[in-house]
């Protein structure tokens, strides 16, 4: 059977506990989207990659990739069409949704990969991030914490001043769980696929995990677990992440470092 070769795959990104599961999961309910596991080796096969390219030039005419006069990005571009003929196989045909974290650091490098690509970044309350990702399956200290979550964001900022149009499109983590049919009617439009019914369902059947939150049932909305923070975690955060916080319109400003902590 001939499967044509798709070559506009959409990469969900943004900080690990940020939201690019559910996203992904939610855009795989959809009729012309498939997705699979997190990949992980696309940035360490892009070096590898890098070297074997590097090493050609060094040589001359003597080797095909200087002697051929290949540069970088068309090689690259070439590798990129042969791993995306192998997760269209794997798709039968279909748009593939990738969900992997780590390659919110390497935007360009995916992109030369697959020139056709669409990266969606989930952007939630750092807080809330550093928080999950302190009592995470593998807990990460609350400084580092707080720079994982600080640079990715960043680094898909940066990208995204210079990205052609249509290339990067931020997706609100608390609007995609709190007006999920809005938020997913937004993500739709920037992917150029109909609307799904079926992909909101998967996101409002499903509760959020709640570990970023304290109480029971509606209560649980009320109260984010940071904000049993002491003062001097607070004050951590705000020196490492606080102006991005303010700058994402999270809290007008940093008066919030104040307010008394409550038990979780």
């Amino acid at each position: 059977m001939s499967i044509e070769i798709t070559e506009r795959p959409v990469f969900v990104l943004g900080a690990p506990r940020s939201g690019t599961s559910m996203m992904q999961w939610a855009l795989r309910q959809h009729p012309n989207l498939w997705g699979g596991q997190e990949s992980d080796f696309l940035v360490p096969m892009t070096r590898e990659l890098r070297d074997v390219w590097e090493f050609g030039r060094t040589r001359g005419k003597l080797h095909w990739i200087s002697g051929q006069e290949v540069g970088w990005e068309e090689f690259l571009r070439h590798v990129g069409y042969g791993v995306n003929s192998l997760y269209t196989d794997r798709s039968g045909g279909l748009r593939w949704v990738e969900q992997t974290p780590q390659y919110t650091l390497h935007l360009e490098e995916m992109a030369l990969l697959f020139p056709g690509v669409q990266f969606l970044v989930m952007v939630r309350d750092g807080r809330q991030v550093v928080e999950s990702l302190r009592h995470f399956v593998n807990p990460v200290p609350f400084d580092e914490a707080c720079h994982i979550w600080t640079r990715f964001n960043e680094a898909a900022r940066e990208y995204a001043q210079s990205a052609p149009q249509g290339r990067i499109h931020f997706v609100s983590y608390e609007r995609a769980v709190l007006d999920t049919e809005a938020e997913m009617r937004r993500v739709f439009e920037f992917i150029g696929e109909p609307y799904a019914q079926a992909s909101v369902d998967r996101i409002t059947s499903r509760a959020p995990m709640n570990s970023s939150f304290v109480g029971e049932g509606k209560e649980q909305k009320l109260a984010p677990r940071w904000t049993a923070w002491t003062h001097a975690e607070r004050e951590l955060f705000v020196d490492v992440a606080g102006p991005l916080l303010l700058d994402l319109g999270y809290e007008p400003d940093h008066t919030w470092t104040n307010r008394e902590p409550v038990d979780a």
